[in-house]
């Protein structure tokens, strides 16, 4: 019987590529999406993860991976990775709940093919805990795929960013999260986009759930290299845009935005406690003064900032420090 399923497991078909019959990409234009991902965390990673001598990619900017999908990209390099906060959480509802944006593009001679370079996903709504979609990955794992001139079959994997050319998202489902104990289905604030190492060299490889190599591009030792993430496309959230717009204008205001020395909060609430977390998820302990965040000791980047009110409510906001 194992062996049966583990048959079953190599062979398993899923959605084909954009405009095949049965396929699940969304186009960009597509009436389900509600609304685009504002500015994220970029965190660039290595020109190539074999050499980290080489440094790591450089010349995206993090807002090419906001709004509408351009065509303007952030390439993240080998285990970069982009981390959406949405103060406006996504919820898990009838269907996919969001969709990823990519640049892949289709193989001229066979429109089931097409040069595709994948990235994990992950949700939380913390912050702290993450919680990975489950991916499958039934691709050939003896035939290193290059860096240009082979091209990948979409239905041999599933839950991978990056399964769909240009201008089509791949959709996730928030519900296949439910096993998670730590991720509220009903309030996920965060969404992060991981470049996939795609070698079959065993020391820098990735794996899907049943320990099976992803097979991608690689190496790609180029600034261009690794992930292309164009956009994530809003399908399902909490509130209605102006009911959110009005209760962050109600409840917490940070200000200066971006900050640089001190950082003010405006809210009508007494707050009990803050709590700062970094891009890479870090906890930094701070001290609130009057409602002022003194800011001199942090470094650039972007942050996020945690309120727990008097009366128990928790307020999520993010600011970026100069």
């Amino acid at each position: 019987m194992l062996v049966s399923l583990s048959v079953l497991r190599v062979h398993a078909q899923f959605a084909p590529q954009a405009g095949l019959p049965g396929s699940t990409a969304i186009h960009k234009d597509s009436s389900i999406i509600k609304a685009w991902a504002p500015g994220c965390v970029y965190v660039n990673g290595w020109l190539d993860i074999s050499d980290i001598n080489l440094g790591v990619v450089s010349g995206s900017n993090a807002m090419d991976a906001s709004g509408y999908p351009d065509g303007a990209v952030v390439s993240l390099g080998d285990m970069g990775s982009v981390t959406y906060f949405f103060e406006n959480p996504l919820v898990d509802s009838q269907g996919y709940d969001f969709a990823i944006f990519e640049n892949g593009f289709r193989d001229p001679l066979n429109s089931s093919m097409a040069f595709l370079e994948f990235a994990y996903v992950e949700a939380s709504s913390d912050g702290l805990s993450w919680t990975k979609f489950p991916i499958t990955c039934n691709l050939d794992t003896i035939n290193q795929t290059p860096m240009a001139g082979v091209y990948t079959d979409a239905s041999k994997v599933h839950n991978l960013a990056g399964k769909y050319i240009a201008n089509y998202g791949t959709p996730f489902d928030l519900f296949d999260l439910a096993f998670s104990s730590s991720l509220q289905l009903d309030k996920v604030h965060f969404i992060r986009i991981t470049d996939v190492v795609g070698s079959i060299i065993e020391n820098f490889c990735s794996r899907d759930q049943f320990n099976h190599k992803i097979n991608d591009p690689y190496p790609t030792p180029i600034n261009t290299g690794g992930f292309d993430l164009d956009a994530l496309g809003i399908i399902h959230q909490k509130y209605p845009v102006s009911v959110s717009d009005l209760e962050s204008d109600k409840d917490v205001i940070l200000y200066p935005n971006p900050a640089n020395d001190i950082l003010h909060i405006q809210t009508s609430k007494e707050i009990k406690n803050v709590i700062l977390i970094d891009y890479l998820g870090k906890k930094i302990p701070v001290t609130l003064e009057n409602n002022h965040l003194p800011l001199h000791a942090l470094a650039s980047g972007c942050y996020h900032l945690v309120c727990e009110m008097q009366d128990h409510q928790i307020i999520h906001r993010t600011f970026t420090k100069w």
